[in-house]
């Protein structure tokens, strides 16, 4: 049994939803000897489950998963991950929710509202929790192959974790290489045709646009070469037009490039 303010942890909504759904009648409780509430935990998921657009009543979805993110309980993630996916319908619906909510927890660090070990440990929260959903999804043995890699020396792969659950949702096999990958390998990987797709990130701290023109062009051609899609994402200073490759900027976008065109609406 949970208290309010629990109860409003586990839904990452703020004390008050609770309490307006509880009066509402839509969310049930029990009253202690000293007359407060108490809720139980299984009617919380279960509403989550049954009302998904109780989740944003009265409150930011995006701010909510910033409290969510930031509490870092793997129970609450794994939960609220879960309910987002019965709501939104598909992962790439989800990982564009959560870019929202990443752009607002980067706003309130930028605020000084934010640490940065209270974003580092939020981001480290989210990567566990995505690992641990896309490893419960089953990948096609005979699916193509989708290399996922960051470019240059970037290390942030939260990005790439969101696109990984994009890519297993379609029946692709992610080919996961990850932070600083070394271009010669990911040319190595096309020239040996063992990929159908590459799909490179860089992230906002990768601002020369040289440097990931010089990426783009070598692998651009490698890709061109073997008729391997090339998708860049990320906020990094990708070209605005690549010579070969398409330059996403939505999970949306990603999902139309993974998509065969005989599947598309």
């Amino acid at each position: 049994m949970l208290t309010t303010r629990a109860a409003a942890k586990a839904a990452a909504v703020a004390p008050s939803t609770i309490k307006r759904w509880a009066d509402q009648g839509i969310l049930s409780f029990s009253r202690t000897a000293g007359g407060h509430r108490r809720f139980e935990r299984f009617a919380i998921e279960r509403l989550l489950r049954e009302q998904p657009g109780s989740v944003s009543s009265g409150d930011s979805v995006p701010s909510a998963w910033v409290r969510c993110l930031a509490n870092a309980r793997r129970h609450e993630i794994d939960s609220r991950l879960l309910e987002a996916k019965a709501r939104l319908g598909s992962w790439w619906r989800v990982a564009d929710e959560l870019a929202l909510a990443l752009a607002e927890m980067g706003n309130l660090w930028e605020r000084g509202r934010l640490t940065i070990a209270d974003e580092h440990v939020a981001s480290d929260a989210l990567v566990r929790a995505l690992a641990r959903v896309g490893d419960a999804l089953p990948i096609r043995l005979d699916g193509p192959t989708c290399l996922l890699a960051c470019a240059g020396e970037d290390e942030h792969t939260l990005g790439l974790s969101l696109a990984e659950l994009c890519v297993r949702e379609l029946g692709w096999t992610p080919m996961w290489l990850g932070r600083r990958t070394p271009i010669g390998e990911v040319l190595r990987l096309v020239r040996g045709g063992q990929v159908a797709m590459v799909a490179l990130s860089a992230s906002a701290l990768l601002g020369d646009e040289q440097a990931l023109r010089a990426v783009t062009d070598d692998v651009g051609a490698a890709c061109k070469e073997r008729g391997v899609s090339l998708l860049l994402g990320g906020a990094g200073a990708w070209p605005c037009q690549p010579f070969y490759g398409i330059r996403v900027t939505s999970f949306a976008d990603f999902h139309r490039c993974l998509t065969p065109k005989m599947e598309r609406p």
